[in-house]
């Protein structure tokens, strides 16, 4: 690997290694997020505006 592009890598990996820090509020394992099955629409609707000042991720799985 030539001298640019090891500096070019080490500089990528530092800029990746900043972005991935913690949040400074820690939270108990009692309060960690669950994961929740939901059968409606509704369901979904109200869980994502009891959140509205968190951080929010929906995962939509098919079988096909």
């Amino acid at each position: 690997m030539t001298r640019a592009a090891m500096i070019t890598f080490v500089a990528a990996a530092a800029l990746a290694a900043a972005g991935c820090g913690g949040s400074s509020t820690k939270t108990s394992a009692t309060s960690q997020p669950r994961l929740t099955d939901l059968q409606s629409i509704s369901q979904l609707r109200a869980a994502f505006q009891k959140a509205s000042g968190q951080p929010r991720l929906i995962v939509l799985l098919s079988p096909t």
